[in-house]
């Protein structure tokens, strides 16, 4: 339930982020319904991303967390973003029979880091009320 609603965090902090910031875009989508049914796949790869990778990312980065106080956590969180751009660049033919244009485009490293941002905010905001309530 808890990776659902990781999903549904990961896919409205991407819809504000790709409103918000210049150099994110999702392909062209005819419709909205069409638009949220990529936004849901690109928020499960973020969610996959960032539930497999990051962890590893963050164990040999360590390091460079302990030197400069968390903040290379933007680093880290931009490029898992990046890694996000590049798989779902990957998906848009895949999508393109069913007439569902899929993925996502990330322009430049500060556009990822600065997207990661918003939908960290977004994503903890909505698992915040959505997710699981421990007593």
């Amino acid at each position: 339930m808890e990776f659902i609603v990781r999903t549904i965090g990961n896919a409205a902090g991407l819809w504000l982020a790709v409103v918000l910031l210049d150099g994110m875009s999702v392909p062209g989508a005819p419709s909205t319904l069409l638009m949220i049914a990529n936004l849901l796949v690109v928020g499960l790869v973020l969610a996959l991303v960032n539930s497999l990778v990051k962890p590893v990312a963050r164990f040999v980065a360590f390091p460079l967390y302990v030197l400069t106080f968390g903040l290379f956590a933007l680093v880290v969180n931009g490029a898992m973003l990046l890694l996000t751009s590049r798989i779902t660049d990957a998906l848009v033919g895949v999508g393109a029979e069913a007439g569902v244009a899929l993925g996502l485009h990330v322009g430049s490293f500060g556009t990822a880091v600065i997207g990661s941002l918003v939908i960290s905010v977004v994503s903890s905001l909505i698992v915040s009320v959505l997710g699981p309530k421990e007593e």
